[in-house]
Order: structure tokens, then sequence, then C-alpha cells
């Protein structure tokens, strides 16, 4: 597990959506200065958007750090 955590596109991908989110509730309560999942999907927009740069380095034939390489380069 810990292999694929180090070297999975989907598994960077997952950690970055995981901490946006929690960084994002837990400012979000800071400001509030209240425990409250009322505004959970601007922090899973949030996440969401922040793990897009991953998936597109992932897809880039020209980016080699997933394994994902064009055969011409």
């Amino acid at each position: 597990m810990w292999d694929w955590l180090a070297s999975s596109p989907l598994a960077t991908g997952v950690k970055t959506f995981i901490a946006v989110m929690i960084s994002a509730a837990v400012a979000d309560w800071a400001t509030s200065g209240a425990i409250s999942l009322e505004n959970w999907q601007t922090w899973v927009i949030g996440a969401f958007v922040s793990s897009v740069p991953v998936i597109v380095n992932w897809l880039n034939p020209a980016d080699t750090r997933y394994g994902r390489v064009s055969e011409d380069g």
C-alpha cells in the first residue's frame, strides 16, 4: 500500500483532494467559530479543483513522473 501511495497518480490526486478538503473545513470552522458541515460543497469543489493538476500531469504523455510517456519522446 505504501508503494502505491508513493507512486500512483490516483493516490497523489486523492491525497491532494483530502488535504485541501480538510484544510478548507478547518479554515471554515475557525472563521465561523463552530464545527458545521453546512459548507461541505465548497470544500469538495475546492479540493476537486486542486486535484486537477495531478490528473493533467498524469494524462500528459510528455510528463514522465507517472509512467505515461509518448512513444516519440
